[in-house]
């Protein structure tokens, strides 16, 4: 049975599968996770909490995981690589996160930004204040 995760172990999760990633796109790619999970699954990933308005939002735990020991700061190339063991979560939501991260990969931040608060349900998050 899949059980829900909480966001900082998938944030992590999208850290160590992407390589090095700034908290920006780590955000995006959340939202679109949830989203496919709750289409595919019937719920969410992870809960988080999010602060925006129309052109663009923050996940207000996020700035968090740059605490954690296996979080480190790529200065020269300005984004945050995992450099302990691959975290471990459910394989259904890795699935999913992978396709995300796949579709997502050759997209500017710009363009992801647009996928997402372009959304239909985008509006909806923002009212809510997250998942």
């Amino acid at each position: 049975m899949v059980t829900e995760l909480n966001m900082r172990n998938v944030a992590l999760y999208i850290v160590w599968r992407t390589g090095c990633i700034h908290p920006f796109r780590i955000s995006r790619l959340l939202v679109l996770a949830n989203w496919r999970s709750i289409k595919e699954k019937g719920k969410v990933i992870a809960k988080f909490k999010v602060s925006g308005f129309e052109a663009g939002f923050s996940i207000d735990e996020l700035p968090e995981i740059r605490d954690d020991e296996c979080i480190s700061l790529n200065e020269d190339r300005r984004c945050l690589e995992y450099i302990c063991e691959p975290p471990q979560i459910d394989e259904d939501y890795k699935n999913i996160i992978d396709k995300v991260i796949d579709e997502t990969r050759d997209l500017d931040d710009i363009s992801l930004n647009r996928m997402v608060i372009h959304d239909h349900r985008y509006k909806e998050l923002l009212e809510r204040k997250g998942f």
